[in-house]
């Protein structure tokens, strides 16, 4: 079994922040991440490395992606999280994956990785693209 870092790119000695809701939410990042990953109501200020949050069932994804995009270093990762396909009815979410995945992309991040985050829950990251970074 893989470790979080592995699974999910946790950064080596970056806080990693995560927002989300849902009581499953809260359960499975109290699960994989114990006190590695930070839950927080509000985004701290300045760049992060590390994000993860739940994409909310209501609102435009677009001011989602916007929002979360712009909080991110160069070379930061964002996981959103939403339920897997034969959940969303049951789960009250209305958006397909592919909408999630073209919101991010419209942003302005590239996705490059896909994990299961619990038995209902998937997760994307996305990043800045490599052409959009300063170089070092």
């Amino acid at each position: 079994m893989k470790t979080p870092w592995e699974k999910f790119s946790l950064p080596g000695d970056q806080p990693a922040y995560a927002r989300g809701e849902s009581a499953e939410f809260r359960r499975a990042l109290r699960e994989i991440f114990g006190p590695l990953v930070e839950r927080v109501e509000k985004w701290p200020t300045g760049a992060l490395e590390w994000l993860m949050t739940e994409v909310p069932a209501e609102g435009s994804l677009r001011s989602f992606f916007g929002d979360l995009g712009k909080r991110l270093t160069p070379a930061g990762s964002l996981w959103v999280v939403f339920p897997k396909k034969p959940f969303s009815q049951e789960l009250s979410f209305p958006f397909s994956w592919t909408d999630v995945q073209k919101a991010g992309l419209a942003s302005g991040l590239v996705d490059n990785k896909v994990a299961a985050f619990s038995a209902r829950l998937t997760s994307i990251r996305f990043v800045v693209p490599v052409s959009r970074r300063p170089r070092a």
